[in-house]
C-alpha cells in the first residue's frame, strides 16, 4: 500500500528534523548493517553454530576444571541446538 503525498511529506520532515537534532544517531540509522549482505538463513546458521561451539567450549572447560555444573550446562546447550534443529526440520517436513 503506497503512502499518500501528505504522509510522505510528513515522514520527510521527521527525517530532516532527526538529521538536524542528532546527526550522529541519524548516520547510524542510514548506515547499512555489517551483516546486511548475508541472507537471513545464513545469519541464523551462524547463530546456531556459535551456540553449539559455546556449549562445546563449556563442556571442555568443565572437564578441564572438573566442574560438573559447567559440563552439564555445556551438554544442555549442545543438546538444545540439536533439538532446535530437529524441531525445525520436523516442522518444515509437516508443511
Amino acid at each position: 500500500m503506497a503512502l499518500a503525498d501528505h504522509e510522505k511529506r510528513v515522514l520527510e520532515e521527521i527525517e530532516q528534523r532527526l538529521f538536524d537534532e542528532d546527526p550522529r544517531f541519524a548516520a547510524k540509522l542510514t548506515r547499512p548493517s555489517p551483516l546486511s549482505f548475508l541472507s537471513h538463513r545464513t545469519v541464523r546458521l551462524l547463530g546456531v553454530l556459535t551456540a553449539y561451539l559455546c556449549g562445546l567450549l563449556a563442556v571442555i572447560a568443565g572437564v578441564t576444571w572438573s566442574s560438573v555444573a559447567l559440563v552439564g550446562l555445556g551438554a544442555v546447550a549442545c543438546a538444545a541446538v540439536f533439538t532446535g534443529l530437529l524441531v525445525t526440520a520436523w516442522r518444515a517436513h509437516r508443511r
